[in-house]
């Protein structure tokens, strides 16, 4: 959730807060934009955005994102005092996001942290550019650009929001990408095994266990790793390889098969 603040983020905040609290906040910041315009030119627009606002978030509640964009479009061009623009243009990306439009609603995403990079919502928008890739994610054969990218966005996240409210769900989405990205490299290293191709398969499976240690792929990485070595003559490093996983995995069957591959090199 974004933090309330005064201006657009109170305008933010009324409405994904619970029900009674919107009707009462939409109230007071009404009632403040008549008290403010008392006296001024009949002329005034203040109140415009406030109501085109509304009327989107109307729009958005009834799934109608096509429409309600067109809103705020129009708020987003014509906010002079700037109070909804910037609240404006990341709704927009919102729709795109609801509707699963990803590449759409990273681009303004994007849009949004280029032009306010240090914005309040900077760290609401960095999540949700994140998020857009993590959405996108289904197998590890198909999807590692966007789990890459997906990992990008929220370690960045991390380094430049520290303090953002998503912190503990972004620790547990990079987890994710990185698990993703670890089976991926898996079985890209297995299929170059299968094919007898024991360097592409030994350089796999080293990177794997230098990019992404302690993964699930763990211990099968060490056994084909070994195995490749041992393919590859290269006794000492597969016995080395192969001792490791014994060490660490003492009673899965890998390392029951390692001791007998270690043994077999040994005689």
């Amino acid at each position: 959730m974004i933090q309330s603040a005064t201006g657009e983020a109170v305008i933010y905040e009324m409405f994904h807060g619970n029900a009674p609290v919107k009707k009462i906040v939409l109230f007071l910041t009404v009632s403040v934009f008549i008290f403010a315009c008392a006296g001024k030119d009949i002329r005034d627009t203040s109140l415009e955005p406030a109501a085109a606002f509304q009327k989107a978030e109307d729009l958005i509640s009834q799934g109608n994102y096509e429409e309600a964009r067109k809103v705020l479009g129009e708020i987003r061009g014509g906010d002079e005092a700037q109070q909804y623009s910037a609240l404006a243009r990341l709704r927009i990306a919102d729709t795109y996001f609801e509707e699963e439009s990803f590449e759409e609603a990273v681009a303004e995403y994007e849009s949004h942290l280029e032009t306010y990079p240090a914005g309040k919502y900077a760290s609401y928008a960095q999540y949700k550019l994140a998020m857009s890739f993590f959405r996108q994610i289904k197998t590890a054969d198909i999807s590692y650009s966007v789990a890459q990218r997906s990992l990008r966005e929220f370690e960045k996240l991390r380094k430049n929001y520290p303090r953002n409210p998503h912190m503990e769900v972004t620790e547990e989405r990079i987890k994710a990408c990185q698990r993703v990205l670890a089976e991926f490299e898996f079985y890209v290293g297995s299929f170059y095994f299968k094919k007898g191709s024991y360097e592409a398969a030994a350089r796999r499976f080293d990177g794997l266990l230098k990019d992404y240690p302690d993964s699930v792929q763990e211990a099968g990485t060490l056994y084909y790793l070994g195995l490749s070595y041992k393919n590859l003559g290269r006794k000492e490093q597969a016995i080395d390889t192969l001792s490791i996983l014994i060490g660490k995995f003492p009673t899965i069957k890998y390392s029951i098969d390692a001791k007998e591959v270690i043994a077999s090199l040994k005689q």
